[in-house]
């Protein structure tokens, strides 16, 4: 019934430094004994996404960068194992000559990880989506790593194990393909390698962009969400896509300012 949290903080008022801030809290939001803790691999540290391991320890990733913080240069996916009171197993960097950046993390069956984000150094493009698999252990070792995407600018921003096949189902955007500025990418993978399945984009003639997937438990089908400035009744307003198990929309996107 705890709660963890991750993100990053400074490491003083007047310089751009961060590192990775974990902190756990009990059931009414109290900061545990001995928490929070903080990590760093480069000057500039941040998490994106944490989940709690089987093992009752955390998985954390995010990126590690030596300039400009924020996305800055000679970024890379950064992961961090811990024990249950937030003491590392191990840590680990991937990433190439330019920026890398990782989104999402989750366990997955074989009790590897399947990380999900963004590559300048490899693939087709400019950046194009990142998956990589983990191998189960104490070394954060690599089983494989995939790119999908375009010659222009394509990123993840989720990634879920998918229940009927031990496959993978990645949600982001994409501004490769599609018919707007960028769209809603889903990307089905198998579990071996990565394999793309198939692909689908989803949006109108602005920007569209997916931040969450889930799989849908009666129907193995998905549930997406992030904003969409083609639809609705803003500038940007919420977007929830239902599709079916391939990816097919199920008659309806639902939009809410």
């Amino acid at each position: 019934g705890d709660f963890i949290f991750a993100g990053s903080t400074r490491k003083d008022p007047f310089m751009d430094f961060s590192d990775v801030y974990l902190l756990r809290t009990d059931s009414q939001g109290n900061k545990i004994a001995d928490w929070p803790k903080t990590y760093a691999a480069a000057n500039y540290n941040s998490a994106l996404s944490v989940q709690q391991t089987r093992d009752e320890g955390f998985i954390v990733a995010g990126y590690a960068a030596f300039e400009d913080g924020e996305e800055g240069e000679n970024q890379d996916i950064y992961l961090i194992k811990t024990y249950a009171q937030g003491d590392t197993v191990w840590t680990n960097t991937y990433g190439g000559a330019g920026n890398e950046g990782a989104n999402s993390v989750q366990q997955t069956k074989d009790e590897g990880f399947i990380v999900a984000g963004y590559t300048e150094s490899y693939g087709a493009g400019y950046g194009d989506v990142y998956l990589i698999k983990i191998k189960a252990g104490f070394k954060g070792d690599t089983a494989w790593t995939k790119t999908y995407g375009g010659t222009n600018n394509d990123r993840a921003n989720s990634v879920q194990q998918t229940k009927n096949d031990d496959g993978f189902i990645v949600a982001g955007f994409t501004n490769s393909f599609g018919g707007g500025s960028s769209d809603v990418y889903l990307i089905k993978a198998s579990d071996n390698q990565g394999v793309k399945i198939w692909d689908k984009t989803y949006g109108g003639a602005e920007e569209d962009v997916a931040y969450s997937v889930q799989q849908t438990e009666e129907d193995g089908g998905f549930i997406i969400t992030g904003y969409t400035q083609s639809f609705g009744s803003g500038s940007s307003d919420i977007l929830l896509i239902k599709t079916d198990e391939n990816g097919n929309t199920e008659d309806w996107i639902h939009t809410n300012k």
